[in-house]
């Protein structure tokens, strides 16, 4: 199985750009003709918005299910310095997948826990906000067919 959120993830990050964009011309033209209330809402708007993508967090993702190998890519949508992260594994070695659920099931974290010859090891979370709800099921099923 070969998976990735590339196509769904640039019309995220487009519709993003846009609805900001969008945002502060609204303010902009508020301001010009003086209404102050209006550009107050429309700034916290803008800021719970900016809020919310810092906490979803989200991530190109790229999975790779073959040779009875996993290998797991991502790296943020939205970063300063961006670090690109990779995960490779024999499907052996795989013996816990979890998925923890954060704000009403917006944000999952995929937590991923192997058997190495020095004892388990635990990946780090893996955030998969920026796949969509159904793909997120069927990349989770997917590893989750891989524990024996």
């Amino acid at each position: 199985m070969l998976y990735n959120n590339k196509k769904h993830l640039s019309s995220l990050k487009n519709n993003l750009m846009v609805s900001g964009l969008v945002l502060l011309l609204t303010m902009s033209i508020a301001v010009f003709f003086q209404q102050f209330v209006i550009v107050l809402i429309l700034a916290c708007l803008l800021i719970t918005g900016l809020i919310l993508n810092r906490i979803l967090n989200f991530n190109y993702v790229r999975f790779q299910h073959e040779n009875n190998k996993v290998l797991i890519r991502y790296y943020a949508l939205f970063s300063v310095d961006r670090s690109y992260e990779s995960v490779e594994f024999p499907t052996a070695s795989l013996r816990k997948v979890k998925v923890k659920k954060y704000l009403f099931g917006l944000k999952w974290d995929l937590h991923l826990t192997v058997k190495l010859k020095q004892g388990m090891a635990s990946y780090p979370a893996i955030c998969l906000s920026a796949v969509p709800f159904k793909e997120r099921k069927l990349l989770v099923e997917e590893l989750m067919g891989v524990i024996k």
